[in-house]
């Protein structure tokens, strides 16, 4: 695609991961979507109005998502009844030590805390902020409050060890530590929820993920699974736009697609498609319509030197775990180290 944009080549409509659309909107590859949506040829109705925002940029929208997914935390639902606890939808990263304490007790089952990126972020934007801007200031708000629940976690009777976490690998599906029973939560993106259902052989649930003590600001957002644009040099924009419409608002083309792209955007679509899915989709579709009703705006694309951010973050919290750094020590190395990858990635 990237010989086709400089060769003035592209084709009337685009399908690129959330990733690219700043690098194509900056070089004038993709076509405003505002006339479309404010004529009515794409009908934004029944979307809601943060997956809108997040294909726009200054105002604009460049491309729209075909299908959405959200953070989430999975969990074993007979432990959770067996302990006798109910998992508010949405708790706070309190709640959760306490739930989490509470179910360790009455079942024995032990808790997964992640200490990554994406946990990282929902505590930023739980403030208002943003994860990668505070990291580029040198700022380490939501580092250390992220470290601090890591350490408070670590510290626990109840948590996985750091000698069983090295064993396992969360990032796997097929090693995740809720797959045989290690622990009884796990975290990950719904649109990966069936796979680890079926993996892990037994009936699990999904609530979102916990946010920042002391939130200011809602932290849960949809992910877009893909974006269709326009091309700015299509001479067939009005067409693209009627298929773009035809895509995300037609049962007819979704009952085809069978959310093969995410859950469908469109609410009533969704809710259409919903009973042609198996239990296990249901689940995830009955998420996506909760998270869809108090969803902010997603986080700008991930910026050059996330991989290196990301990988830095897992030495910091693996020193963290096995007491060779504290949390202040762990926070104040990761956000130098950060700042200076995001620095250098950007020349």
């Amino acid at each position: 695609m990237s010989a086709m944009a400089a060769g003035g080549n592209l084709p009337d409509i685009i399908q690129q991961d959330y990733s690219y659309i700043k690098q194509y909107q900056k070089s004038g590859q993709l076509a405003d979507l505002t006339p479309f949506m404010e004529s009515g040829i794409i009908d934004t109705s029944k979307i809601p109005e943060s997956i809108i925002e997040s294909g726009s940029i200054d105002g604009k929208c460049y491309a729209l998502s075909l299908g959405s997914n959200a953070p989430m935390m999975s969990y074993d639902k007979a432990v959770v009844e067996e302990a006798g606890v109910t998992l508010p939808m949405q708790m706070s990263m309190d709640e959760f030590f306490d739930i989490s304490q509470q179910i360790y007790e009455k079942t024995g089952a032990k808790t997964l805390f992640d200490g990554g990126l994406g946990m990282m972020q929902i505590m930023a934007r739980a403030k208002g902020s943003h994860l990668f801007d505070q990291l580029r200031a040198g700022e380490d708000t939501a580092v250390k409050e992220c470290y601090d629940m890591v350490d408070r976690f670590n510290r626990s009777d109840f948590c996985i060890s750091p000698e069983i976490l090295a064993e396992k690998n969360p990032d796997l599906v097929e090693t995740k530590p809720i797959i045989d029973g290690t622990s009884w939560n796990d975290f990950a993106f719904s649109n990966q929820f069936i796979t680890i259902s079926s993996t892990a052989g037994r009936e699990l649930g999904i609530v979102m993920n916990p946010t920042g003590n002391d939130a200011t600001e809602q932290s849960m957002y949809l992910k877009p699974s893909m974006f269709f644009s326009i091309a700015e040099t299509s001479l067939n924009k009005e067409e693209a736009a009627k298929f773009i419409d035809w895509f995300t608002n037609s049962v007819e083309c979704n009952e085809i697609l069978m959310a093969e792209r995410g859950i469908p955007i469109n609410t009533d679509v969704a809710e259409a498609l919903k009973p042609n899915m198996d239990e296990v989709s249901q689940i995830v579709f009955d998420f996506i319509a909760e998270v869809s009703k108090i969803a902010t705006p997603i986080d700008e694309p991930d910026p050059a030197g996330k991989g290196e951010v990301e990988a830095l973050n897992k030495t910091c919290v693996e020193d963290l775990r096995y007491g060779d750094a504290t949390a202040d020590e762990a926070a104040a190395s990761f956000v130098e180290g950060a700042a200076n990858i995001l620095a250098e990635a950007a020349k």
